[in-house]
C-alpha cells in the first residue's frame, strides 16, 4: 500500500484543474499537497522539496511540461522522482515524448477517478520498492567500501633494513579489480634471519574471494607466529601443506589459490620457495639478464588435500631483483581481447633499474595503458624483492653477476 505521507506536486496552468486534482487526493488520504501554476514555478518547488511524486500539466505558459521533464533530466531528478503526466493532449505523440523524457505514466484530461487512483498509487509504491532498493544497494556499498580499506590495511608497508648483515628492499602491491578482491600479498620475518614473501590468488572475485584471501592471509600469519616459526619456514613446503590441508577440507565451493611462498636466508642468500600453480616469479640480476623460477612444488591450494609439496631454491647475490605478481598483470586485455602477457612483462621488468616503489608503479601504469581505459580485467599484486649491493663488497658482487 502506499504511503498516505507522501509529498505530491500538481502543476497545472489552469486553477481548476489543479483544485480538482487536489481534492481527488485527498480523497485518497493524501494531505501532503503542493500546487505550482507552471513549469518554473515547478522546477522551484522541486528544488526546495523531497516530493515522492509530481502529477504534470503538458501545455503551459512560461516552460511547458516538456520543458520541466527534460529539466529533470538533465539534472538527473527523473530518476528519483516519478512524473504522472495529467493532459488533454490525446494523440500517442505527446505520449511518446513523454515516456522518452522518462515520465512515468500518462492520463488524458478529463481523467477518470478510479483510474486515477491505480496509476497514482501504482506509481507511489514502484517508488517506494526503487528507494528501498537504492538505500540497500548504498548500505551495501559502503560496507564493500569498508572492506575494500580492510583489505588493503593488509598490505605491509615498504620495508628497507639489514637482516642478518644483508641489505634488503621490499614492496608490496595490492589492487583489487571491484571494491575488494581474492588476491594476496605479505611479508614478513621470521627468527632473526628468515625473509618469508606471500603471494596468492584465489579463484573467484569478489566478497567470496577475498574471504578465502583472509583465509589463507591469517593461516601464514599465524604459523608466523608459531614457536616453531623458523623450523617450519625453513621448508616451505610444510607450511604451504599445512594451509593447503585446511582449505582443502571441506572444500564444498571448490575455491584454489595459486599460491607462491618464498624465504630467504638471509645470511647465505639461499631463496627456498614453493610455487603452487603460481605464475613463475621473474628474476632480475645486477647485470639485467633475466631468469625465470620455474621450479614446480604442487597444485594450487585447497584442490588435493594432503598433497606432498616440494622445495625448490634459487640462489640469490646483492643486486638480484625478485619479483612475484599474480595473474591480473599477464591476463590484463586489451580492446581486442588479447593478453598483456608475461613475456612483456618480464621485457619491462628487465628493463627498469629504478627503485622499488618506481618499479611497481611503471608495470601498473603499462598495463593500465594496455587496457587503454578497459574495467580491470582482474586484481593485481605484486611483491619486489631486491637486495642491496654492499658498499664493500660492490665491484664483486658485479663481476658474480656478469659471470652468470
Amino acid at each position: 500500500m502506499a504511503d498516505q505521507n507522501a509529498t505530491i506536486l500538481v502543476v497545472d496552468d489552469v486553477a481548476e484543474n489543479r483544485d480538482l486534482l487536489i481534492r481527488r487526493l485527498r480523497r485518497l488520504g493524501f494531505t501532503r499537497l503542493d500546487q505550482a501554476a507552471d513549469g518554473r514555478e515547478a522546477l522551484a518547488a522541486i528544488a526546495q522539496t523531497r516530493y515522492d511524486l509530481v502529477l504534470l500539466d503538458i501545455m503551459m505558459p512560461e516552460l511547458d511540461g516538456f520543458g520541466v521533464l527534460a529539466a529533470m533530466n538533465a539534472d538527473g531528478r527523473i530518476h528519483d522522482l516519478p512524473v504522472i503526466v495529467v493532459s488533454a493532449l490525446n494523440e500517442i505523440e505527446p505520449v511518446v515524448r513523454c515516456i522518452e523524457l522518462g515520465a512515468d505514466d500518462f492520463l488524458f484530461k478529463p481523467f477518470n477517478p478510479t483510474l486515477l487512483r491505480a496509476r497514482v498509487l501504482a506509481t507511489l509504491e514502484k517508488k517506494a520498492l526503487r528507494d528501498r532498493t537504492r538505500d540497500e544497494l548504498r548500505r551495501k556499498q559502503v560496507e564493500l567500501n569498508e572492506a575494500r580499506t580492510l583489505q588493503l590495511a593488509l598490505v605491509p608497508a615498504p620495508f628497507d633494513g639489514t637482516i642478518a648483515g644483508q641489505p634488503v628492499g621490499i614492496r608490496a602491491l595490492l589492487e583489487p579489480a571491484k571494491e575488494v578482491g581474492g588476491d594476496l600479498v605479505d611479508h614478513f620475518i621470521v627468527g632473526s634471519d628468515l625473509i618469508v614473501l606471500v603471494v596468492g590468488d584465489v579463484s573467484d572475485k569478489g566478497a567470496a574471494a577475498a574471504l578465502m584471501m583472509a583465509r589463507t592471509h591469517a593461516m601464514f600469519r599465524a604459523m608466523a607466529g608459531r614457536p616453531d616459526a623458523p623450523e617450519l619456514f625453513a621448508d616451505p613446503a610444510r607450511a604451504v601443506s599445512l594451509a593447503n590441508d585446511a582449505l582443502a577440507r571441506g572444500n564444498v565451493g571448490c575455491m584454489f589459490v595459486t599460491f607462491l611462498l618464498a624465504v630467504l636466508h638471509a645470511p647465505s642468500g639461499v631463496l627456498s620457495y614453493v610455487r603452487a600453480g603460481h605464475i613463475p616469479p621473474f628474476l632480475r640480476a645486477a647485470d639485467g639478464g633475466l631468469t625465470r623460477l620455474s621450479g614446480h612444488g604442487g597444485p594450487a591450494l585447497g584442490v588435493m588435500e594432503e598433497f606432498a609439496y616440494r622445495t625448490a631454491t634459487h640462489p640469490l647475490v646483492p643486486g638480484d631483483r625478485l619479483l612475484v605478481v599474480t595473474d591480473g598483470f599477464t591476463e590484463a586485455q586489451d580492446a581486442g581481447e588479447a593478453l598483456y602477457g608475461e613475456e612483456r612483462l618480464g621485457y619491462l621488468f628487465a628493463a627498469l633499474d629504478g627503485s622499488e616503489a618506481d618499479t611497481l608503479g611503471r608495470l601498473v601504469s603499462d598495463v593500465r595503458a594496455f587496457e587503454a581505459g578497459l574495467p580491470a580485467f582482474d586484481d593485481m599484486a605484486a611483491i619486489l624483492l631486491t637486495l642491496a649491493p654492499l658498499k664493500d663488497n660492490a665491484a664483486t658482487s658485479a663481476g658474480e653477476g656478469e659471470a652468470r
